[in-house]
């Protein structure tokens, strides 16, 4: 069988892969390029850049300390929040990833491409941005942070301290995005206390905003 990534790359993503849990599409002689069952799940979780395409808002075992994180994030991706910005913020294991990737899942079945990024992927990006044969600034990469219209980014603040690079980008990322009320969902394993003052500032704003606590204990120790 060829393999999942060379299918990938004489396919176009968002116009040969079916909508995630509906109906597949068989694979036959008269259409090679088609994807089994198997493989649209595959390229569905390699294109949106997920550890497991199942990790789903039904699939999501809600436990003590995680419904408010839960409610949050499922209401903004759904439409039925007042609000456009989620930070959600606790211990590893808890779901924080898990409750991105779903809602990149929702999303997909919307039609909407968002990918779960997580703040090392975007430091090393952007460093990779100063180097001298780089096609693209590190400030054009910024910019593409700040208008994208829907933004997931996992673990933001992993290995920063206040001098660190990427500080000053998050920054402008959060405010920018708060500015023009644009989607936006992150998580840390941070204390909030140790994040940029602007970014908790703005996400603290009730009426665009909400900071989650999740208070969960760690799904992984469950196994």
């Amino acid at each position: 069988m060829e393999p999942i990534r060379d299918i990938l790359n004489r396919l176009d993503f968002q116009k040969n892969i079916p909508h995630l849990l509906t109906t597949p599409t068989s694979t036959s002689e008269d259409e090679p390029d088609k994807l089994t069952p198997e493989q649209q799940k595959e390229a569905i979780r390699l294109n949106l850049w997920l550890s497991s395409a199942d990790h789903t808002f039904d699939s999501f075992k809600v436990v003590t300390g995680t419904k408010q994180s839960y409610k949050a994030v499922k209401d903004l991706v759904e439409g039925k929040a007042t609000y456009q910005m989620v930070l959600i913020y606790g211990s590893v294991g808890n779901g924080k990833t898990y409750l991105c990737e779903s809602a990149s899942l929702c999303l997909y079945q919307r039609g909407i491409i968002c990918r779960v990024l997580t703040w090392p992927e975007v430091i090393r990006a952007l460093k990779r941005c100063m180097d001298p044969s780089s096609e693209k600034s590190v400030q054009e990469l910024v910019d593409h942070y700040c208008n994208v219209k829907h933004l997931i980014v996992d673990d933001i603040g992993a290995g920063m301290s206040g001098s660190d690079f990427g500080m000053k980008e998050l920054e402008e990322i959060v405010v920018y995005r708060y500015h023009n009320h644009l989607f936006t969902l992150m998580t840390t394993n941070k204390d909030i206390s140790g994040l940029p003052e602007r970014v908790v500032s703005r996400f603290n704003d009730k009426e665009f905003a909400r900071i989650v606590l999740n208070e969960g204990s760690d799904y992984r120790l469950k196994k």
